[in-house]
């Protein structure tokens, strides 16, 4: 038996051609792929800018399916399931993966970064890694639980408060998931900082009460950082009101990262105040400690949580946090090259491009 499958094959190339089906092994189940996430990482891997795995590769980590063939000493699952994939795989026998952080485990790697993904037709996976699906979520939505989780896991590193003031810095999927975490959590007011129209309005329609454009002084980002500072956007008419001024916010996230987001972030928290650093730069950055000092900012890196994954699809069942307002794009898994193209050509446009097989 064959399968189709895409391949990341060099610099920004991906490739279609078709491969053998593998049998799952022991404690592993083959899933029939139904829905794909394009992630901006791929992209970031494809470019060479990631640092993970090497072509040719079958990219995809945001994953959703049914199950399809299990293997031997698989319990609790049987052909039919509908599931969604955790792509994190840890040794499963040091101190962290025993504790439960299989995250920190020095061995760790990811489905569709380090080993094959699902940019194809079936995929054999762990079965310690399948979630099942809630009859409300369906597989668009459910290859979102990755980021979704990633998300939530950075929400238990901070203590929030009932009526807590909070930024987030960054207008990506994950900035947006995390607009609305915050406020599920009981932050009273959420401002949401970013560079596109766009995604700033569906910022404000998911939670945001505050919303303000970088770019709107007609600056970059880095230059724009300080005066935009001290300007707040109203949440209807998107007109700039009053002013946010320093060393206001209990809380903020970081989910841009890099110089300007972190500064941002610093300069807006008051004597006391959180910060989750969640985006990448992918390089090393300057950051002003003393002012981290002097204030006595807390500070936090988050990346995977698999303790959390439970609660991601509960949230999602019961709507606390919407996941389809961000699917903009649609592409059949014959178009997976099309899909690539375009969220490398109009990032402006794609919020979140899903790939599904008919």
């Amino acid at each position: 038996m064959r399968k189709k499958v895409w391949q990341w094959t060099g610099m920004n190339e991906v490739t279609s051609s078709t491969a053998e089906r593998e049998q799952p092994g022991s404690g592993e189940a083959e899933i029939r792929i139904a829905s794909i996430g394009i992630c901006g990482t791929d992209l970031h891997i494809m470019s060479g800018h990631a640092g993970f795995g090497a072509p040719p590769l079958p990219l995809g980590h945001e994953l959703a399916g049914v199950v399809e063939r299990i293997g031997p000493g698989v319990d609790g699952w049987q052909p039919g399931d509908r599931v969604c994939i955790d792509p994190l795989i840890g040794c499963g026998v040091c101190r962290e993966c025993l504790a439960g952080n299989k995250h920190r485990c020095a061995q760790a790697g990811e489905i569709g970064l380090h080993y094959p993904g699902g940019w194809q037709e079936y995929l054999v996976v762990p079965a310690a890694n399948l979630y099942r699906l809630p009859d409300a979520v369906g597989f668009e939505e459910a290859t979102q639980a990755e980021t979704l989780h990633c998300c939530l896991g950075g929400i238990d590193k901070l203590d929030i408060r009932l009526g807590s003031h909070a930024v987030v810095i960054g207008d990506g999927p994950t900035g947006l998931y995390y607009v609305q975490l915050l406020k599920a959590a009981g932050a009273s007011k959420v401002t949401l900082f970013g560079m596109r129209d766009g995604r700033l309005e569906l910022g404000r329609r998911l939670g945001a009460d505050v919303t303000v454009n970088l770019r709107s002084s007609g600056t970059v980002a880095a230059e724009a950082a300080d005066s935009v500072a001290d300007t707040d956007t109203d949440t209807d008419t998107g007109t700039e009101t009053d002013s946010i001024a320093p060393e206001t916010q209990d809380i903020a996230i970081d989910a841009a990262g890099n110089e300007a987001s972190l500064k941002l972030g610093i300069e807006l928290l008051k004597r006391g105040g959180q910060l989750l650093l969640f985006g990448l730069p992918g390089h090393p950055i300057l950051a002003d400690i003393q002012a981290v000092v002097l204030k006595e900012l807390t500070l936090a890196g988050s990346t995977n949580a698999p303790q959390v994954w439970p609660r991601v699809l509960e949230l999602m069942a019961s709507g606390s946090v919407q996941v389809k307002p961000l699917i903009t794009q649609h592409y059949p898994f014959a178009e997976l090259d099309r899909a690539i193209a375009f969220a490398r050509s109009e990032p402006d446009e794609a919020v979140k491009i899903i790939v599904s097989h008919s």
